[in-house]
Order: C-alpha cells, then sequence, then structure tokens
C-alpha cells in the first residue's frame, strides 16, 4: 500500500537508500557542473548555475579540499551528485567521488542523477570504479520523439551490467500519466529497484514557461504545482499493482520543511561562533551593530559601553559587529547617534543568506 513517510512524502515498499539519507539532511549536494546536454521546460537552476561550475551545497568549488570541508561541516554521511548532468564532466565528477570515498570510507553512500544522453558503457564503467553506489536516470520522457531519447533509453541498459542501484528519477507533471507509466513498466523490465517522482515545482526561472503550459502553482505560499501530488499518487497506487519497484513520491513540503532543515541543523552547531544561537529552525540568530567605521565602532563598545571583547566580532565583508542578541538590544536603549542595530537570522551556509533582519529602536 502507499504508505506516508513521516517526511511528508510517500513511498511503496522501501524508500532509496539515497533519500533515507537526504530526508535527514546527511546528504552533501554535489553540483558538478550546470551543463547539460537537454533544455527541460521545468528546469529550476538559476542562470549562474546553468554555467560549467561546481558547487558543494551552497558553497563554490575551486579544489576538491573545498568538497571534503562542505561535507565535514554538515557531517554528512553521503552526497548526491548533480547538475546538469554530471556526465557532460565526467573525469572531474569522477575524480570528485573518488575523493569523497577516499576521504570518509567506501560507506559513504553516493548516488548519482543522469540524463542517461552520454551513459555508454565506458562511462558507466569509469563512474563504477569509483565506488559509485546509486545511479538514477532522468530520460527525456515527455518528449519521447527526439533523438536524444532513444539515446538515453539505449543507454540505460548499459548500466545493468554494473553492481549497483538503478532507478529512475522524473517530475509528476499533469496529464502526463502514460508516459509515466512507460517509463515505469520500462525500468521494471529491466530490474530496476526503484522510481523517484518529484512533485513538480516552479523557480524563477522556469516560472514562465511552466505558465505558459496552462500549469498554476496551488497557492501563493507554495512552489507545487497544481495536480502534480495527486497524480504522483496515482502512479504509486499503479504501480504498486503492476511492478515490483519501490517508489517515493517526494514532495515539495519534505524538501523545504525536512530536508533542508535537518540539514541546516547540522550545519549549524558546527558553524555558529559561541554569541549565536540556533533556532529550530536551524537558522543562527544574533545581534549587529553598523556604523561607517567599524574601528572606531568596536572601541566605543569596549571601553565605553564595557562590553567584553569575547562577546564581538568585527565582520568587515559584511561590514557589521556581530553580537549576542541580549547585547544589541542593551546596546541599541543606551547608544545614541548613527550606529544602527538589528537582530538577524541567517542560514549556517556558506552564503549566509539572511532570512530575517529586524531593526532595533
Amino acid at each position: 500500500m502507499v504508505r506516508g513517510t513521516p517526511y511528508f512524502s510517500y513511498v511503496v515498499r522501501e524508500l532509496p537508500t539515497g533519500c533515507q539519507l537526504c530526508v535527514r539532511g546527511e546528504k552533501l549536494v554535489l553540483f558538478t557542473t550546470g551543463a547539460c546536454p537537454r533544455d527541460c521546460f521545468y528546469c529550476p537552476l538559476s542562470p549562474w548555475r546553468r554555467e560549467d561550475v561546481v558547487y558543494a551545497n551552497e558553497r563554490p568549488v575551486k579544489s576538491v579540499d573545498n568538497i571534503i570541508g562542505e561535507a565535514m561541516i554538515q557531517e554528512a554521511k553521503g552526497a548526491g551528485v548533480t547538475g546538469g548532468d554530471p556526465l557532460v564532466r565526467l573525469d572531474r565528477t569522477v575524480e570528485y567521488i573518488r575523493s569523497l570515498k577516499e576521504a570518509f570510507g567506501e560507506d559513504f553512500h553516493v548516488h548519482l542523477y543522469t540524463t542517461g544522453a552520454l551513459a555508454t558503457k565506458k562511462n558507466l564503467e569509469m563512474l563504477y570504479d569509483t565506488g559509485l553506489d546509486e545511479i538514477r536516470f532522468h530520460p527525456d520522457l515527455f518528449n519521447p520523439n527526439s533523438k536524444l531519447f532513444k539515446v538515453e533509453i539505449e543507454n540505460i541498459h548499459n548500466a545493468f551490467d554494473f553492481d549497483w542501484d538503478v532507478g529512475g528519477e522524473i517530475p509528476s507533471i499533469p496529464g502526463q500519466f502514460e508516459r509515466m507509466k512507460w517509463y515505469a513498466e520500462f525500468l521494471d523490465s529491466l530490474g530496476a529497484k526503484f522510481l523517484n517522482v518529484n512533485e513538480l515545482e516552479f523557480s524563477e526561472t522556469n516560472l514562465r514557461a511552466i505558465l505558459d503550459r496552462g500549469y498554476r502553482p496551488i497557492s501563493n505560499e507554495s512552489p507545487a504545482i497544481k495536480g502534480s501530488l495527486g497524480l504522483g499518487l496515482k502512479l504509486l497506487e499503479w504501480g504498486e499493482e503492476n511492478t515490483s519497484l519501490s517508489y517515493h513520491l517526494c514532495t515539495a513540503k519534505l524538501k523545504d520543511a525536512v530536508q533542508l532543515r535537518n540539514r541546516l541543523r547540522m550545519m549549524a552547531k558546527n558553524v555558529a561562533k559561541p554569541y549565536m544561537e540556533i533556532t529550530k529552525d536551524g537558522t543562527l540568530r544574533f545581534g549587529i551593530a553598523e556604523y561607517g567605521d567599524l574601528d572606531e565602532l568596536y572601541a566605543l563598545l569596549v571601553s565605553e559601553a564595557e562590553v567584553p571583547a569575547e562577546w564581538l566580532y568585527i565582520n568587515r565583508e559584511k561590514g557589521r559587529i556581530e553580537m549576542p542578541e541580549e547585547v544589541a538590544l542593551e546596546l541599541a536603549e543606551a547608544i545614541e547617534g548613527d550606529v544602527r542595530f538589528f537582530i538577524v537570522e541567517e542560514y549556517p551556509t556558506f552564503d549566509r543568506l539572511e532570512v530575517e533582519r529586524v531593526p532595533l529602536p
């Protein structure tokens, strides 16, 4: 039967190993290139991610050490290798997977997403030799007459020459039930283990293309598309009766309310400075003071306001002095002039995305 999970998703039979670690926030997201043989209308990647760039979570990667360091901060137990299509930069992808396995051991679970366009037997053998544990194919399912789709489908056969977990990964697109069924049957006939189905979502990048095709968001508060979740559930119910695959319906709520939050919590405890509070959502909360001359402000706070120096941190990159929330509250009441005080919340990620800023009187 179709079962709900504690992660706001739905499953038939077993949750794929890659998904088990992902929902707990234990998978490093390793983006090895934005280059891709296809241009899917629903692709959510931002323009700068569509270039030949590398990220480990939100961290731009300049060397393997950046990847290892990010995995350590996260306390990751595995990695999901994605893009673009990682096989477009196969040598790079192989180097990174091998480096992760060498750094964290063979039990560090790595899964990879690919279109299948470049999944020749030779290329797959290179990936298999690195210790890749799981491969997920996302062919151009909704454009079945394209030459590329035929190549992708042929190449998927190659994956079954190797002893790893093989599965599929597709979006749930309203109106495409027959194509989704076809792919499930195809995978099942080859002996694949699972099919992962993603609730369709919009982003700033793909919104226009999605709207032009008649799809609409379920509400102003959610990026999920109407009809996608229901169609995914319909596929799972059909798949349980007609195939031996495991299925996971990954919802928009899972990605935001569970996977991201769990990853942030794991990272926060490793990057939080003593003056930062870690919230239940995994964000960092603290006070800041902004002023034209940070050194002058620092001297004022230490010498005249008698704030212990260990409670203060000059963040020159962001042009502010950081401190405990309680200290900022007291100083905002006591200090007049051009100094501005705020309480901020930030993600504990490399880019330190600010999610809230409250000015103090």
